[in-house]
């Protein structure tokens, strides 16, 4: 009695064309594990000892030995190379910290040097004779401050300073107390307390002020 094809190959769970992905997919393994095989069995890399033994072996013929030698050669320049540029960069990074602490020593004295005119305005202020009218002293502390006002603006720094009704501004003012105020918005500056100072992006000191309620 004759099996129907289609009755067979549903009794053994799989289709002809399944059949044939199965066949694929073993064949595929096999390759795949015969490249396993193939790694496995690699040789191991040369010592130096291995490459002196088969350079003075009758194994190595004279141009395989010119070629070796060649690539050993080019292998020990390239070592020494790279020796010499590590060497030039740590040279480089010693001379560009000196050179740094250098610019900074110098902007250092710079500021310094500015701020004792300030100096020998105060000295000649404290100086003066006790007797000595109170507004002749009052001017020389005057003068000094100027002086140091001047130093402050020729290194970049300004002052923040409100006016009464500005905004309130947490990143450059603040709030010392709250005032009951009915001319000023709630919430903004009614008096500034004390004057801050700003460099570039970097507020040295904020602003001290009252806040209308």
């Amino acid at each position: 009695m004759m099996t129907d094809p289609k009755t067979n190959s549903d009794a053994v769970g799989e289709t002809p064309d399944e059949q044939v992905l199965t066949d694929e997919v073993v064949e595929q393994e096999s390759v795949v594990d015969e490249g396993v095989d193939v790694e496995a069995i690699e040789a191991e890399a040369m010592t130096p000892e291995d490459i002196e033994a088969h350079l003075a072996s009758d194994a190595c013929n004279d141009e395989s030995r010119r070629c070796i030698e060649q690539l050993l050669q080019e292998v020990v320049e390239a070592s020494e190379s790279r020796q010499r540029a590590l060497a030039d960069f740590k040279n480089f990074q010693r001379r560009s910290a000196e050179q740094e602490q250098r610019m900074t020593r110098i902007a250092s004295v710079e500021a310094y040097r500015s701020v004792l005119p300030v100096l020998d305005q105060l000295r000649l202020a404290l100086d003066q004779d006790p007797s000595t009218s109170g507004e002749q002293i009052l001017e020389g502390v005057r003068i000094a401050g100027d002086e140091l006002e001047k130093v402050l603006s020729d290194q970049g720094i300004e002052r923040i300073e409100p006016a009464a009704g500005d905004e309130f501004d947490p990143m450059r003012h603040e709030a010392m107390m709250n005032i009951e105020e009915s001319e000023v918005e709630s919430g903004r500056i009614v008096q500034v307390l004390q004057t801050g100072f700003v460099l570039g992006e970097h507020v040295l000191r904020p602003a001290k002020v009252s806040i209308a309620t």
